[in-house]
């Protein structure tokens, strides 16, 4: 049922608070200006809409034709549009922008993996939703989206927003919501509405299609923000896709290192880095703070591909602050979940670490959902939360059934598990039986990072019996 109360207007729409009667919600009533007979070629397009379900969308629930009107109905936000938040905020800080950003990507990069793309074809701060209490954004204003079937030469949007290409006779595709995308960025940054200098619809033609980018483009000083609007308003064949602009490095996602537990001389910790924004990676890892440094332990788990390269400086940043901040307070007990502020960069920070690679959302989630890593030199307990399954292996079966059962599990690659098929036969072991013969000292020999030989043994062994291996007389904790 709709109100009259009306929730806000455009060139071709007006927008009116509604009641879901069944369901006793409020919805958005969307009265949008067309003929009969371009309903009717919507009607693809529409059945489409109805079915796309994404948490950075406005759900799209009904619609029909009513007295030269296409009505559609549609999920409430209750903070308003993003540029009337944006005018409330004034200047948003950039912590808040990265955020906003990748929610409207990853509705852009649900929208384009549709076959044939969603192309949203008025991507503009107007169109996007806010709630604020939860800092949530939704793309809105799903009527003027179209399937795109080859390329599409219907104009239609906002000049202000609109790519090059759709001026043009030569049709385009969905990269013109990544036009979009990027002056909304430059909105959102500067404040500013793009070509604010321009007094009418036809001198902004004359810039686009020169390609005279927006005055405001000059205020942007932060680089990497710079950078990203200039990827996303470049020429079509170099402008990014959806997925390219969310993995910009403007948009990465952030590491933060937590503490989960630690014992009471705050020497044994369980760490946790987090990758925020982009919940795709978690490791978990153990840590001795008796024994070795936190760049040994960032550099070990990047070289066992656990970690990216790119995040080892704030990693290793943020473990150091860990320790500082434990060694101030050293007379208190430490709570679990205690969030990684920091430590000097010098502090020595021992590790026997149980590094634990998982996907959050995938599927291929390791089986181990640790993965144990306890680094040379520490007496500190091995501990996981799930061991990996020991397998039985006959004496005389070769190494290799050893090596490649471990590296898949653990999710190696085939040349990670050549790297260390090398390493052994190396040392002159050919079978299982060869390396159950080994003492503890032994297996220093090989070369093998913490991670390799850990991983190894407990295959190999078992847990239980690894762990008493590493804390054994001798105080040669483990090979490398």
């Amino acid at each position: 049922m709709q109100l009259n109360s009306v929730l806000g207007k455009g060139a071709y729409k007006i927008v009116y608070k509604g009641i879901d009667r069944e369901e006793g919600y409020e919805v958005a009533w969307n009265c949008f200006q067309t003929t009969k007979q371009e309903y009717a070629e919507l009607s693809q397009e529409v059945e489409i809409l109805k079915r796309v379900r994404h948490p950075n969308i406005i759900n799209f629930h009904d619609c029909w034709y009513s007295n030269t009107e296409f009505i559609f109905i549609t999920e409430l936000m209750t903070s308003g549009t993003l540029r009337e938040y944006i005018r409330k905020l004034q200047q948003p800080n950039l912590k808040v922008v990265k955020r906003w950003c990748r929610q409207i990507l990853k509705g852009l990069i649900y929208l384009h993996s549709y076959d044939p793309p969603i192309i949203h074809r008025d991507i503009k701060c107007d169109n996007i939703f806010i709630n604020g209490a939860h800092g949530e954004v939704k793309i809105g204003d799903m009527g003027t989206a179209k399937m795109k079937i080859g390329k599409k030469y219907t104009v239609i949007g906002t000049p202000e927003f609109m790519a090059p290409e759709m001026y043009e006779e030569k049709g385009y595709n969905e990269k013109v919501d990544i036009y979009a995308f990027g002056m909304c960025l430059l909105e959102m940054v500067t404040g500013e509405y793009p070509y604010g200098e321009c007094k009418n619809a036809a001198q902004i033609y004359k810039k686009v299609t020169q390609g005279l980018k927006p005055d405001c483009l000059a205020k942007v000083t932060d680089p990497e923000v710079l950078a990203l609007i200039d990827r996303c308003i470049a020429p079509e064949h170099e402008r990014y896709s959806a997925q390219e602009a969310i993995e910009d490095v403007f948009l990465g996602v952030e590491p933060e290192v937590v503490v989960l537990t630690t014992n009471e001389a705050k020497n044994h910790l369980t760490l946790q880095v987090v990758f925020k924004g982009m919940d795709k990676l978690s490791v978990k890892f153990e840590f001795n703070a008796d024994t070795d440094t936190a760049e040994e332990v960032v550099n070990e788990m990047i070289e066992e591909q656990v970690l990216p390269q790119r995040y080892q400086r704030f990693i290793t940043h943020d473990i150091n602050r860990i320790l500082r901040e434990l060694a101030g307070s050293n007379d208190k007990k430490d709570s679990a979940g205690l969030h990684a502020p920091s430590s000097p960069p010098g502090l020595q920070s021992g590790s026997q670490a149980a590094v634990t690679p998982f996907t959050l959302d995938s599927p291929q989630t390791p089986q181990a959902g640790v993965t144990g890593l306890s680094r040379k030199n520490s007496n500190s307990d091995y501990s996981s939360e799930v061991e990996l399954p020991f397998k039985e292996y006959a004496p005389d079966a070769p190494i290799e059934d050893l090596v490649r059962d471990t590296a898949m599990a653990y999710h190696r690659p085939p040349d990670k598990a050549n790297e260390w098929l090398a390493k052994l036969k190396n040392q002159d072991i050919m079978t299982i039986g060869d390396l159950k013969d080994l003492q503890d000292s032994d297996w220093a020999g090989f070369d093998l990072t913490v991670f390799a030989s850990r991983a190894l043994r407990n295959r190999l062994f078992g847990k239980n019996r690894s762990s008493q291996m590493s804390r054994s007389p001798s105080g040669t904790d483990e090979g490398n």
